[in-house]
């Protein structure tokens, strides 16, 4: 179905180029009436001969030059038809301890948390899809908020996190069943009422948990899927084993097959790995090359809290596959340095539209930080690109040897030289 649209829009294309290749050899060829002619004129003419076949010539020189321009024009028309550019950008985790949102707190029982995504909301709304973990389950007040270990976070986050321009948020993690399955279900509600923020991984019934998700920027279908290693011990109860999706390796490969029919980029969001490390475990890495060797394009992972490595890799079909191991936190309360360090990552996607392949374009790492001022507030994400020696001297880890230095130390010794990184 795809197929027959694109060989239709291409024919249009075609068409309207040749149409414009016509008119300028039209509008470039001689034209002279001979009844315009007099006497005298005809007189003339053997005189003028020479002149005017040199002037033909020039003319028929004009014309060819016209038509090869024509003919380029209409190549770079049909090569603008058939190629599309999306770009994106994902952020790490979003893991809302207690302190986050009671220095957030309006006086009147509500939140507003947009304060803490407004130094990087412009760069987040710069690209065509924008991504983040949603660590905490959101459900809302009326369920009791929560901290460490069992969270609860206010619906406020998810309005924060709506206007602050992400398009898609991952629930599935972790913590997904901190609050059983009504804060599954409440996280859900809230999230109806925020058009524009596509979530994956937790579900309120079997018939919702066998949709595919589809999104679409720039006429290319963008297929999406989440996962997680596990619930913190927490069961799925009997018969709502639809609420979260597990890493589950037969039911990946089936979303994952019905994604390729129905999209034409596969983008796959893991909670994988071991916490605080640096370095993938084997386990990621397997994950990694199975997904890439079902078709996925991009796999993005979190729940280290600290960033890992972002590295191309190629599957069993020859394609290649961006892997984001880890991207850290992005805003948090957690207290060591390095889980201050996250990642932004940025790529764009280049779809040739008539066959089907692409091509990875601008992949960048631009690290972020989460600032936190003495006393557990001024929560707020910064790219380390903006992030001055003056605010890592307000920072409240500054006495553990926080510094801007070393946070640029460690993201170099992290991403290592494969793509750029913005600090």
């Amino acid at each position: 179905m795809r197929q027959s649209r694109l060989v239709a829009r291409r024919a249009a294309s075609v068409l309207a180029a040749l149409t414009v290749l016509l008119l300028l050899v039209a509008c470039t060829a001689p034209f002279q009436d001979p009844d315009s002619l007099s006497l005298a004129d005809n007189a003339g003419e053997a005189g003028k001969a020479t002149a005017f076949d040199e002037g033909a010539a020039l003319t028929q020189h004009d014309a060819a030059s016209a038509q090869d321009a024509a003919q380029g024009a209409a190549q770079d028309a049909v090569s603008d038809t058939r190629h599309k550019t999306v770009s994106f950008i994902a952020v790490g985790d979003n893991l809302i301890h207690a302190s986050i949102y009671k220095s957030h707190a309006t006086g009147d029982g509500a939140y507003s948390f947009d304060d803490m995504y407004d130094s990087v909301a412009a760069t987040v709304q710069e690209a065509d899809v924008a991504y983040l973990n949603q660590e905490t389950v959101c459900g809302g007040t009326g369920l009791g908020l929560a901290d460490y270990p069992c969270f609860n976070s206010p619906f406020e986050i998810l309005d924060a996190v709506q206007a602050a321009g992400f398009d898609w948020i991952n629930t599935a993690s972790n913590h997904s069943f901190d609050v059983g399955e009504a804060g599954i279900r409440s996280q859900l509600a809230h999230l109806d009422t925020l058009p524009g923020l596509t979530e994956t991984g937790t579900h309120r019934s079997w018939d919702d948990a066998q949709q595919p998700t589809v999104i679409e920027a720039n006429g290319v279908l963008i297929g999406l899927a989440s996962y997680t290693y596990g619930l913190n011990g927490f069961v799925l109860p009997e018969g709502g084993e639809y609420l979260v999706d597990l890493i589950d390796t037969p039911r990946i490969v089936q979303d994952v097959e019905r994604l390729v029919q129905l999209s034409d980029v596969q983008i796959v969001s893991m909670h994988w790995g071991d916490e605080y490390s640096h370095v993938p475990s084997d386990g990621q890495v397997e994950l990694a090359y199975f997904l890439s060797d079902l078709g996925v394009d991009v796999v993005i992972g979190a729940h280290p809290h600290v960033i890992q490595p972002t590295t191309m890799i190629t599957g069993g079909q020859g394609n290649q596959t961006l892997v984001i191991y880890s991207l850290g936190n992005f805003i948090s309360a957690q207290d060591e340095p390095e889980r201050m360090l996250g990642e932004m990552a940025s790529w764009t996607i280049r779809l040739d539209d008539v066959d089907g392949s692409l091509s990875f374009e601008d992949v960048e790492i631009r690290p972020t930080v989460t600032q936190i001022l003495p006393g557990w507030h001024g929560y707020k994400a910064y790219l380390l690109r903006d992030y001055t020696d003056d605010l890592a001297q307000e920072h409240m880890l500054a006495p553990k040897g926080l510094s801007r230095d070393s946070l640029v130390t460690l993201a170099l010794d992290v991403f290592g030289d494969e793509f750029p990184v913005a600090y």
